[in-house]
C-alpha cells in the first residue's frame, strides 16, 4: 500500500516542528527560571501574529476587498498602543489595543476613502481581533514558574487532537463533520482527535510540575478542562477553514510545503488559548 505524500510529510514533519517549538519553549523556560523575560516566546508570538495577519489580509484582498496597507496599519497600531500604554504609566487597560486599531482604521477610512472601503476596514479590525487571540499564549493563568508547562498542555491538546484526527480521518473517516466548511473533516477523526487531545492534555496536567497548580482540582474537572480545550482547538481549525472557504483558497499561505501558512499551523491555538484561559480560571476558582 502506497502512503500518500501529504500524509507522509505531515506525519514526519509535524514531530520535527514540535521538536523545534519544544526547544524554543525550553529556552524560554530557562530564562524564566533565572528571573529574566521570556523573550524567545515573546518574539515567536509576535512573529506568529504578524505572519497571520498578513495571510488574513491576503485572503481578503484575494476576495476583492479593498484593504489598507497591512504593514503600515500594523506599525501604526503597534505605535499607537505603545504610546497610549506609556501615557497610562505602563499599564495596558483592557481593550486598549482594539481601541487604538479602531481609531486608526476610522482615520484611514476617511482619508483613504475609495481605496479602503467600510468592508475592508471592518475585515481589518476582525483580522486584528482574530489573529490577536494568540496573545493569550503570553498571559497564562498560572504562576510564571510553570507557565511553560501550561503552554505544553495547550500544545498537547491541540496538536494531539490534530494529528490523531488527521490520521484516523484519512484512514477510516466516512461521515463529514462540517461538509460545507471543511469536507475533509469527519466525525470519526473528530472523536479520535478529541480523545487523543484530552488524554495528552490530561497527561501534562497530571505528570508535570503543572500538577501543583491544579492540586485542589478533582480529576473529573481536569479531564473536563482537557476535553474543553481540545474541542476548542477543533473549533479553531473549523473557523480558519470557514475563512479559507469564503476566500476560495486551499491554504492560508505558502510558508511550509504540505502545511500551508502560519494560520494553518496556529488556527487551533487562536480559539483554544482564550477558552483554556477562562476555563482554567473557572476551575481554579471553583476548587479554591
Amino acid at each position: 500500500m502506497t502512503v500518500p505524500r501529504k500524509l507522509l510529510v505531515r506525519v514526519v514533519g509535524a514531530p520535527l516542528l514540535l521538536a523545534a517549538l519544544g526547544g524554543i519553549l525550553y529556552w524560554g523556560h530557562r530564562l524564566v527560571q533565572e528571573g529574566l523575560p521570556n523573550r524567545p516566546l515573546n518574539v515567536l508570538v509576535l512573529l506568529v501574529w504578524f505572519l497571520s495577519i498578513l495571510e488574513f489580509w491576503a485572503m481578503c484582498r484575494g476576495r476583492g476587498v479593498a484593504m489598507p496597507n497591512p504593514y503600515l496599519l500594523a506599525l501604526a497600531a503597534c505605535g499607537g498602543v505603545y504610546a497610549l500604554t506609556r501615557l497610562q504609566g505602563g499599564n495596558t487597560p483592557l481593550g486598549l489595543e482594539a481601541a487604538a486599531v479602531t481609531l486608526i482604521l476610522l482615520c484611514i477610512l476617511v482619508f483613504r476613502f475609495g481605496k479602503v472601503t467600510p468592508e475592508g476596514a471592518a475585515l481589518s479590525l476582525l483580522g486584528f481581533a482574530y489573529t490577536g487571540l494568540v496573545a493569550f499564549l503570553l498571559h497564562v493563568p498560572v504562576a510564571p514558574a510553570v507557565s511553560t508547562f501550561y503552554l505544553l498542555f495547550l500544545l498537547a491538546c491541540a496538536k494531539g487532537s490534530d494529528m490523531a484526527a488527521f490520521v484516523v480521518g484519512k484512514s477510516i473517516g466516512r461521515h463529514p463533520m462540517a461538509p460545507v466548511v471543511s469536507p475533509n473533516k469527519t466525525w470519526e477523526g473528530g472523536i479520535a482527535g478529541g480523545l487523543a487531545g484530552a488524554a495528552a492534555g490530561f497527561a501534562v496536567l497530571w505528570w508535570t510540575p503543572l500538577k501543583g497548580a491544579f492540586a485542589a482540582v478533582p480529576v473529573p474537572a481536569l479531564l473536563g478542562l482537557a476535553l474543553s480545550v481540545t474541542i476548542a482547538a477543533q473549533v479553531g481549525d473549523l473557523v480558519k477553514s470557514a475563512f479559507k472557504r469564503w476566500a476560495g483558497v486551499k491554504d492560508s499561505g505558502r510558508l511550509l510545503p504540505e502545511f500551508g501558512g502560519m494560520l494553518d499551523m496556529v488556527d487551533s491555538f487562536l480559539v483554544a488559548g482564550p477558552v483554556a484561559h477562562f476555563a482554567t480560571v473557572l476551575v481554579l476558582r471553583a476548587s479554591s
